[in-house]
């Protein structure tokens, strides 16, 4: 992004002096046109989940670390990146990270961050959507693919998606990132979707990007639609309390180990999502029992039982539509349950 004079000096100044940055947050101070100043705190909390194996990295789907940003744009220009062949490519989640590549397997999500992957573009189109990109000030990442004909994007985008509506949403709302007739692949969109990580030796990357407010339209979640509900083969039953099992450790564990900071609400349903609409499927843990569990964190988090009775209207809420454990399993099985 081509910064002023004055900017640039606010960016040397709240790198010596913490507490300016401190100063503008409390008095939600702009710049000389009334735009935001560039932002010093949100790169700390991104994470990603890389993923790597030495030969073929195609098929990895369980992430070798969690990385940041800074991290991530030091692969991006290191030597080692640069002489790894095609099938070894290592890439990243850039909507959270994951104990493995599936939707439902999210461990952290990067809230307004997205994801954007242009392809198959001319010359011109490249050129153009480069430059587009790198004046935008809430361009976070924007690098060309190892093809030489699209172009890879993090962005900073105000929106109020939980990580189910995601998709969904932000493919509602693509038409703001169509820029000159260019469209971006729809898939980039996806919860957990790859995005493999170029080799750059100068990639242009923005610490500093602000949050822009493009005015999305919100998803609307019909809570009455009917899903057809397939009953449980005897001789599955196992396989399917087991993957439930899993999934309730996993999610309830994430929710016991969020910050504090990051906040709980969001979160917290979005957990319940992904539980409840399943739970009269299994027979591993009864509603109660799981409803305990989870009165046990928010009192361990909250100190009391005042958020108890917000627990319970949520759990009420997440229940519909009831959807498809069979389905939900089946989507990261190897063998598939019929």
């Amino acid at each position: 992004m081509v910064r002023n004079r004055n900017e640039n000096n606010f960016i040397k100044l709240a790198e010596q002096s913490p507490e300016l940055v401190e100063l503008v947050q409390t008095f939600d101070l702009v710049n000389d046109n009334g735009n935001e100043l560039p932002d010093f705190n949100f790169q700390d909390s991104l994470k990603f989940s890389l993923f790597w194996r030495e030969g073929d990295n195609t098929k990895t789907t369980i992430p070798r670390k969690e990385i940041g940003l800074d991290e991530l744009v030091n692969i991006i220009q290191s030597s080692w990146l640069k002489s790894l062949p095609k099938i070894e490519r290592p890439y990243i989640t850039p909507y959270g990270t994951f104990t493995e590549r599936n939707n439902s397997s999210l461990k952290s999500f990067n809230k307004d961050l997205v994801a954007l992957d242009y392809d198959k573009l001319s010359p011109k189109e490249l050129r153009y959507l480069t430059l587009f990109y790198e004046l935008q000030p809430n361009t976070v990442l924007s690098l060309i693919s190892p093809s030489g004909n699209g172009l890879k994007v993090l962005l900073r985008a105000k929106h109020s998606f939980e990580p189910e509506t995601l998709y969904n949403g932000l493919k509602s709302n693509s038409n703001h990132f169509q820029v000159s007739g260019i469209k971006p692949d729809l898939m980039q969109f996806v919860l957990s979707q790859p995005l493999f990580i170029p080799y750059s030796e100068k990639p242009y990357f923005n610490p500093y990007a602000i949050c822009r407010d493009y005015g999305f339209k919100e998803t609307q979640i019909e809570e009455n639609i009917a899903v057809e509900i397939k009953p449980i083969p005897t001789n599955g039953m196992d396989r399917v309390n087991k993957f439930f099992s899993n999934r309730v450790n996993m999610l309830l564990n994430s929710l016991r180990d969020r910050p504090i900071e990051l906040g709980t609400h969001q979160y917290l349903y979005s957990v319940l999502k992904r539980l409840f609409p399943y739970i009269k499927q299994q027979t591993a843990i009864s509603e109660y029992e799981l409803t305990q569990k989870l009165e046990s964190i928010i009192v361990e988090r909250y100190g009391d039982k005042s958020q108890i009775s917000a627990l319970h209207r949520s759990i009420s809420k997440a229940k519909f539509p009831e959807l498809s454990l069979i389905e939900l399993m089946n989507e990261t099985a190897s063998v598939k349950l019929v």
